[in-house]
């Protein structure tokens, strides 16, 4: 056995295997004994065929089997005995073969890149935000929006009402084919309706009609409408003006507080927030150490598996979205792949069954039956291998923010997430 590596594919190499013909011939006469036992073939019974018309029949296979078997026992042995780590299957060659033979095949196997994990020389900011009274009544009026209701009002529509409408399209004064539409209420501002109709709508009042000119986008879905002038004739029904419900003991049953106290609700809406806040700040570390880690390793990169993050990449339409260029983001994956992985086996890093456990606990709490959705995610292996690597990633990235400077700063909820205060938002 020789194994070579080509000097154009570092990672890769080629174990070049010659078994004796005679091991061959071995191989191949076991296997026809064993078939003899069983074999049926006219006129004979089972098991009593002479062996010349058992190799006449099963010859074949019995040769491929062989072959089949002695590869894959000296693949195996060369990757024990070299301390081999193949990334995936190898590539299997025969040059020479057959009765009276030797053996000779070639196997080629892309291995792990050897190499040291570098801990980047840096400083991850991690951002902290204590949450605030305002913060709470901020997200308590966001909850409130999200149950809006609408209360019928005698003065012209203005943006964000409900308008109930009646309307009728032409085109050339010839009525369009769905254009004859009864009590169909739209909220003003929500671009349901086409945004000249929309705009028409803006400060009428129940019982009065108006027509207006609506020219329909060159990319308009239905393309028989696409770039018309068109006419509208609308005719308001109601108009109902936006109310939000006031933060009393009805809001907070509705939300599921069962004796309706406010400050429990207050108190629930805060620690949610401050769940979110060390989420979103552990994010941010992680994403930050992580893209730290990709810009200080270089390891030689095995060719199947950038090849196997392309895939996925191009089979995902986000990430094809976001750039041209996804073999520079396959690639970073699987820098990121490689680097957690030596980290994960040199540290001797384990995801006990318990944090597994958690990690899927915290998964459940976004569905509204977290035991139905636990059962489900232990039920696929392929779940809990990546709820296994989540585990370990986060020990990774534990490992290696002690090893980096890591300055705190402390900012506002709202700079935390993202997130325009309100005064700002409503002026823009």
């Amino acid at each position: 056995m020789q194994i070579s590596t080509p000097e154009a594919a570092p990672l890769e190499r080629h174990i070049h295997v010659t078994i004796p013909a005679n091991e061959v011939e071995s191989g191949v006469s076991q296997r026809l004994r064993n078939k003899a036992r069983s074999a049926r073939l006219p006129g004979f019974r089972p098991g009593k065929a002479p062996m010349v018309l058992i190799e006449r029949h099963y010859g074949s296979d019995a040769l491929m089997e062989t072959f089949d078997h002695l590869i894959n026992e000296r693949y195996s042995q060369a990757v024990r005995d070299e301390s081999l780590r193949p990334v995936g299957r190898p590539e299997v060659q025969v040059e020479k073969g057959g009765r009276g033979e030797d053996l000779v095949f070639t196997a080629v196997v892309e291995v792990y890149p050897e190499f040291d994990p570098q801990v980047p020389d840096a400083t991850v900011i991690r951002k902290t935000a204590e949450v605030t009274d305002a913060d709470v009544d901020a997200t308590i009026d966001i909850m409130r929006q999200q149950r809006r209701f609408y209360v019928s009002a005698e003065r012209p529509a203005q943006d964000e009402d409900r308008v109930t409408v009646d309307f009728q399209g032409t085109i050339d004064g010839v009525p369009m084919a769905g254009g004859d539409v009864t009590d169909y209420p739209v909220v003003l501002g929500s671009g349901r309706l086409l945004r000249d109709i929309e705009q028409g709508l803006l400060g009428m009042s129940a019982g009065e009609d108006r027509t207006v000119a609506v020219q329909f986008p060159a990319e308009y879905h239905a393309p028989e409408f696409a770039g018309q002038a068109a006419q509208f004739h609308l005719q308001v029904k109601e108009v109902a003006a936006p109310q939000l419900p006031e933060v009393d003991a009805a809001f907070a049953l509705a939300l599921g507080i069962e004796d309706g106290d406010v400050a429990i609700l207050r108190q629930e809406v805060r620690e949610n927030l401050e769940r979110e806040a060390q989420r979103i700040s552990r994010g941010q570390v992680k994403a930050q150490i992580l893209e730290l880690v990709a810009e200080s390793n270089h390891p030689d990169l095995p060719r199947q598996m950038i090849g196997q993050e392309l895939e996925r990449l191009q089979k995902d339409a986000n990430a094809a979205a976001g750039g041209n260029d996804l073999e520079a983001l396959a690639r970073r994956r699987v820098v990121l792949g490689l680097v957690l992985s030596e980290i994960v086996r040199r540290e001797k890093l384990r995801a006990s069954p318990a944090e597994v456990t958690q990690v899927i606990r915290d998964m459940s709490e976004q569905y509204e039956d977290p035991e139905q959705f636990m059962s489900w995610y232990r039920s696929n292996p392929e779940q809990m291998e990546q709820a296994e690597a989540l585990v370990l990633e986060d020990k990774v990235v534990a490992w290696l923010l002690e090893r980096v400077k890591v300055n705190d700063e402390a900012v506002s909820f709202n700079q935390l997430i993202g997130r325009a205060p309100v005064a700002e938002a409503n002026a823009e």
